[in-house]
């Protein structure tokens, strides 16, 4: 995920321990991250630094049938946001917004 680490990998970037946060895979991504892996026959799947609980949940969920397993609760995909005030932000209450949106990268002149 990171092309610009160099032979050491992720340990190596700049950003390494205290400004990860830009590069932190986002639920969406751990999900698509963690069926791609399944799909190329991976079954150990895990994380290292940065990986924070709803990186675990966010893997656990996409993967729950593959191992007979179904979250006490399930996420929502932003049903609290259907009452919103503004009609932009009730858009954004279904999993299709979510699974479609870019990020950006947390910092203003970023590439």
């Amino acid at each position: 995920m990171s092309p610009e680490a160099s032979v050491d990998g992720f340990i190596d970037l700049p950003e390494v321990p205290f400004a990860l946060e830009p590069r932190i895979c986002t639920r969406v991504e751990m999900q698509r991250y963690a069926r791609e892996a399944y799909e190329a026959g991976i079954r150990f799947i895990g994380g290292c630094c940065g990986f924070e609980p709803y990186h675990l949940r966010a893997l656990s969920e996409e993967l729950g049938k593959e191992r007979d397993w179904e979250p006490t609760f399930p996420i929502r995909w932003g049903k609290f946001l259907e009452k919103h005030t503004t009609p932009w932000v009730r858009a954004r209450a279904n999993k299709e917004y979510w699974q479609n949106l870019t990020p950006g990268p947390g910092r203003p002149y970023a590439a």
